[in-house]
């Protein structure tokens, strides 16, 4: 099988639940997880004043050589909108729909998905009270109250409590359902 390799973006103020627990479970599921500071630091604090040390800065990376890039949320999500070079390669894959590399947001995060225009006529789901932001970005999109939502490259997650469910889901479309129900079975994870 072929090495998949994904991006997990760190920022000041994110959840730290809807980074750790998607570093954790692929790293399980042997996928390799590159940390990557949108900052000029790799030193992040997050939501809750944990001190979270990044793998690279995003200026030093090519984003295209990953598989996938999962957004955390959190309060600190805004935060995107400040990294130059994140929004314009985003914005450049979304060209036509046509790349077959994932993306992959939790809690408010798919809000800035939806400021780059990704989600048009997408099914998604993000943090309840960032449903009016999402929609006011781009109408066309068709919101979801599952926990976790898949819509061609794009996945989408409700929250912190659901990102056990998120990276169990990521595990599936990396690797393998099998792996993904062995990686379950290894936290028991029971839900």
């Amino acid at each position: 099988m072929k090495e998949m390799k994904v991006a997990i973006i760190l920022l000041d103020g994110l959840e730290e639940i809807e980074a750790l627990a998607p570093i954790d479970i692929l790293r399980r599921a042997e996928v390799t997880v590159d940390t990557i500071s949108i900052t000029d630091n790799t030193m992040i604090e997050s939501a809750r004043n944990v001190k979270m040390h990044a793998d690279k800065l995003i200026n030093d990376v090519n984003l295209a050589e990953y598989n996938m890039i999962i957004l955390p949320g959190g309060p600190g999500t805004k935060n995107y909108w400040k990294s130059e070079k994140l929004s314009e390669y985003l914005k450049s894959i979304n060209i036509g729909n046509k790349s077959t590399q994932k993306i992959a947001a939790i809690c408010a995060a798919p809000t800035f998905l939806s400021y780059l225009g990704m989600l048009e006529s997408k099914n998604v789901t993000c943090f309840p009270a960032c449903e009016e932001e999402l929609l006011g970005y781009d109408s066309s999109i068709k919101y979801s109250t599952n926990n976790v939502v898949i819509d061609g490259n794009i996945i989408t997650s409700k929250a912190a409590g659901t990102a056990i469910d998120f990276a169990l889901e990521l595990v599936s479309i990396l690797s393998s359902e099998s792996k993904k129900e062995e990686i379950r079975s290894q936290i028991y994870y029971t839900k």
